[in-house]
This record gives structure tokens, sequence and C-alpha cells, in this order.
């Protein structure tokens, strides 16, 4: 198992040639968000855009895109119905890579909350999409116990659990994964031909090729609900900027984590917010 970190994989940062325009940094699909968590949407839009994607567009409810809109007016969107429990009521998924073919990712789960028909518009996006996915937070609990969809997806799909996550997911226990991360996530990713980036005070990821790699970036400034927003906008919008998904899984992780770490310089751990780590993470990218 091979540490990495910031400075060894900075390298990796999409380089933006005098000649670039929008187009030259992908164009992100985010399916996120939910009456009850819209500032998961916030939040993973934030981290993607600033992170360099292109184009980021929010399919999500009416509500949601209202609160997105009022920060951020650089995302464009797709609203959709919105069903009795504040979820997305339907999303066809063929449709929207249809009208828009310049898509060339998908990030899906940020606060989408588990219902029945966020189980069935996940299913699909996983089967249908013609891009690369990333599969977060309420996406992963709609597939749990069912880990065999992953290897439905036309590409090796980005899935970013937490431990309470990948036990649902697996149907095993927190301190099974706890006695056995490493293993666990080795097979796993095999398995289900997925790169998996497991969270916890320390991040394994896990490609289909079975190797492992850790991250000890980050501090308990992060344990606050949002990281994983943060971190699965970050990975997003580098898989749709270009980078091989492992590659976009790793260096997203260190990236995330080494921001957190100079936020708690500038902050403290006790009082800063996931917000304010994009700040930092904007100063790591500039710093390159």
């Amino acid at each position: 198992m091979k540490e990495i970190t910031f400075d060894s994989l900075r390298c990796l940062i999409p380089k933006r040639i005098e000649k670039s325009h929008k187009g030259s940094f992908g164009t992100l699909l985010s399916v996120c968000g939910s009456a009850y968590y819209r500032g998961a949407a916030l939040l993973s839009c934030e981290a993607a855009l600033r992170s360099g994607v292109g184009i980021l567009r929010l399919a999500s409810t009416e509500r949601v895109c209202a609160a997105v809109v009022s920060s951020l007016p650089e995302v464009t969107f797709l609203p959709q119905a919105e069903d009795e429990n504040g979820s997305i009521r339907e999303f066809n998924i063929e449709d929207t890579l249809e009208k828009f073919p310049s898509i060339t990712a998908i990030l899906c789960g940020c606060g989408l909350t588990k219902t029945q028909n966020t189980v069935r518009i996940v299913g699909d996006v996983i089967r249908k999409s013609k891009v690369r996915l990333i599969l977060d937070a309420d996406a992963i609990n709609c597939i749990a116990g069912i880990p065999e969809i992953l290897k439905e997806a036309k590409f090796s799909p980005i899935i970013t659990p937490h431990w309470g996550e990948f036990s649902r997911l697996c149907g095993i226990s927190v301190k099974q994964i706890e006695e056995n991360a490493k293993s666990l996530t080795a097979d796993f990713a095999k398995k289900y031909n997925c790169v998996l980036v497991l969270k916890s005070h320390f991040t394994l990821i896990a490609t289909p090729g079975g190797k492992v790699y850790v991250s000890n970036a980050g501090n308990p400034g992060l344990a606050r609900g949002g990281s994983g927003d943060i971190l699965a906008g970050i990975i997003a919008s580098l898989v749709a900027q270009g980078l091989e998904s492992e590659k976009a899984a790793m260096l997203g992780v260190v990236l995330h984590g080494s921001s957190a770490d100079k936020c708690a310089e500038r902050l403290g751990m006790t009082g800063m917010l996931h917000h304010d780590i994009i700040y930092d993470m904007t100063n790591l990218l500039k710093e390159r």
C-alpha cells in the first residue's frame, strides 16, 4: 500500500493553455440535491467549478436549483419535478445525454436522499450512462446490498463511501471494515470493477487492478456534514476534465485533504466549515 501526497500528484492538475475555451475543460452533469439537502448540491457544485470544470449542469428540483443559482450563477440548470419527499421524481438520463452530447462525466448522489424514485434514477444512471460516473452518498445508499449493479456501468465507476455507506453497500459491519480495510477495499474494487475511495480519518483508494493507495491528508476539522460533497465535486470535476479515473480519485483525495489542512491552519479545526476549504483549495491550485 503506497502513501500519496499532494506534492507527489500536483503534476496531474489539468493545464490551462492560452487558447482554451469552456469546452476545453469538460462538462459535468450533477444529479444531486433534495429539499432537505440543498446545501449538498451547492457544495459539490462549487467544489467542481473551483477545481476547473468548464461547464456544470445541475439536474435537480426547482427548490435546489433556486438555492444553488443564488450563490453560483455559473451553473446551468436542468430543473426536474419534485416528489412528495422533496426529491427528484423522475429523470431521463438517456434523453439528457442525447440533448447534451458534450457531457464528459456524471456525478450522482450528493444530497439525493433514498426514495423509490431515486433508487430507480440511480439504477438508470448506472446502466444507461455512456460517460464516466462518480457515485457518492445517497447514490451508494440507493444500491445498498446490490453492489453487482456497478458491473453494469459502461466504464469503471468511482464510488466514494464512508465506512457506514460501505457497510450498507456490502452488508458487513463497520467493525469488520475497520479490522480489514485494506483487503476489503482491494477485493471490492477488483470484484466490482470500480475505483473505490473509502473515507475515514485516513482515505484508501483501491483500483480495479488491485492497487491500494492511502492518503493521510486532512484533519478532524472535516468531521462535519458536507465534507464528502466537496470531495465528490473535486473528483468529478477532474474526471470531466479528462483525467483517468484512478488519477482523478487520487489527486482529488490529496487536494481535498491538503486544502483542509491549510484551512485548519488559517481558521482552526473547530471553526472551519467546508465552504471555507474551497478558498484554501484555490490557493493550492494557484501555487502549482
